[in-house]
């Protein structure tokens, strides 16, 4: 499970990034992987921001795009560097706008587990649309808010098997469908697709967390 910058704070829990993601079914990456695939080909570029280890990237290499990728963690991306993979990676928080990128950098964007560290997701948005090239696509996860959910929830950043404590808590944010929708119309991007899935088991709350994947291609 990625969520987020914040999470990944050094070389302990980088090394467990992959095994937690293992232990709680988290399955986001192929979820996009394949609300995406046709709507991509082989040489297209592809930045990933919150690469992470590169669980959400590594399908997309596999079938033939180049990808670049963008984290907030030096150790993580240490790790995302030694699977030889990325034609290039940058350290650079999210939260830190503008991204280091030329407009029209890559034909599209994924993010995936990261986005839920964001309460507004509006300036990331137009930065995406900067960055991206026309009729590229933007594929992305939020955790779904549901009608009686609040907006936020604090969680550990590591041990998800216990509750949330103050000296190890990040807040995550869920996200509506109709906040997706018109945040994306006012960055100049089309929704084509939107999947709820499970997105992982929370053991120590004894819940099921639901995210939305998206898919969305820009159109100015």
């Amino acid at each position: 499970m990625q969520t987020g910058d914040t999470i990944i704070q050094d070389e302990q829990s980088a090394a467990g990034y992959n095994e937690q993601a293992q232990n709680t079914a988290w399955f986001a990456p192929e979820v996009v992987f394949g609300l995406a695939y046709e709507f991509v080909k082989t040489g297209d570029t592809i930045l990933d921001l919150g690469i992470g280890s590169g669980l959400a990237s590594i399908p997309f290499h596999k079938a033939g795009l180049h990808v670049y990728g963008l984290d907030g963690s030096s150790e993580i991306l240490k790790i995302c560097a030694s699977k030889v993979f990325a034609a290039g990676l940058k350290l650079h928080d999210l939260r830190d706008l503008p991204l280091p990128y030329p407009g029209n950098f890559c034909n599209h964007v994924i993010a995936v587990g990261v986005l839920n560290s964001f309460k507004d997701l509006s300036a990331l948005f137009k930065e995406v649309a900067r960055i991206i090239q026309s009729q590229g696509i933007f594929a992305f996860t939020v955790e779904n808010q549901q009608p009686d959910q609040a907006d936020s929830y604090a969680i550990n950043r590591v041990d998800v098997n216990e509750k949330a404590r103050v000296e190890t808590a990040v807040t995550l944010y869920r996200h509506s469908d109709a906040y997706i929708t018109q945040t994306l119309y006012q960055s100049n991007f089309t929704l084509i697709k939107g999947l709820q899935f499970l997105a992982f088991k929370y053991p120590a709350e004894h819940r099921d967390i639901f995210f939305k994947a998206y898919v969305a291609r820009k159109t100015g």
